[in-house]
């Protein structure tokens, strides 16, 4: 009977105190939401801005966006598929209310996946991106899952910086077509092409043509021009 009574006894003290345990759990991982720290013009773009912080970990949740910075000097022209793109979290990461997620200098490392060569007709070449992993300053890497934030989800200079490469320079305010090779010159009252002088009208419409027949461009980056990123699953970074 005492062992019975004991026994009895034991299961009703573990049947209270086990809803006191995970009260406590619940306690000691208290999740509270907070927001990542954009440039204004990002944030008011971005889908989604929100990140769930815990003592233990932050969660950076799907379709947040992130601005990068490159850290060198790109160009399509020497660029292979395979080849790989570092950018630069230059200030880090971190949200509004001062948690930090991770620490300046950490690099976001992205591989070519697909290149397409500009063509005629101003159309720039395209660079294709799979964002592969993320490196913070100690050497530790994480994998990611994200892609451009952009209307196109590829890498390449506007169809009106091509065509400015076509029309070139201006005079009195007028476009005058440069293409290149057909030996286009000015005089007094015409336009000079392969020797022969053309009213000027039909001197710029000729211009201008042999412009957008002209290949498009080649992408180009400097050290520090900026691209965004878009998160496709969550970010988790332990603390």
């Amino acid at each position: 009977m005492k062992k019975f009574i004991a026994l009895f006894l034991c299961t009703l003290f573990a049947y209270v105190s086990f809803p006191m345990q995970l009260v406590m759990a619940d306690a000691s991982t208290d999740v509270r939401n907070e927001h990542l720290l954009l440039p204004k013009k990002l944030e008011k773009k971005t889908p989604i801005n929100s990140v769930n912080v815990s003592d233990s970990s932050v969660q950076v949740l799907p379709y947040n966006t992130i601005q990068l910075t490159f850290a060198q000097k790109f160009n399509s022209k020497n660029a292979s598929v395979g080849d790989e793109i570092v950018f630069l979290l230059n200030e880090g990461l971190k949200t509004k209310e001062g948690t930090e997620i991770l620490p300046p200098g950490t690099k976001v490392v992205a591989e070519i996946s697909n290149i397409t060569k500009p063509k005629a007709f101003n159309r720039s070449g395209k660079i294709y991106l799979n964002f592969k992993y993320v490196e913070d300053p100690s050497g530790k890497q994480q994998d990611i899952q994200a892609k451009l934030f952009s209307k196109k989800e590829f890498l390449s200079r506007g169809k009106m910086n091509a065509l400015g490469k076509g029309l070139g320079s201006t005079l009195g305010g007028m476009a005058v077509g440069t293409a290149a090779g057909c030996g286009i010159g000015i005089a007094a009252s015409a336009v000079i092409i392969g020797g022969f002088a053309i009213g000027m009208p039909i001197g710029f419409a000729v211009g201008a043509a042999a412009g957008l027949m002209t290949p498009g461009l080649y992408y180009k980056a400097k050290a520090g021009d900026k691209i965004n990123l878009q998160l496709l699953d969550d970010f988790c970074v332990a603390r």
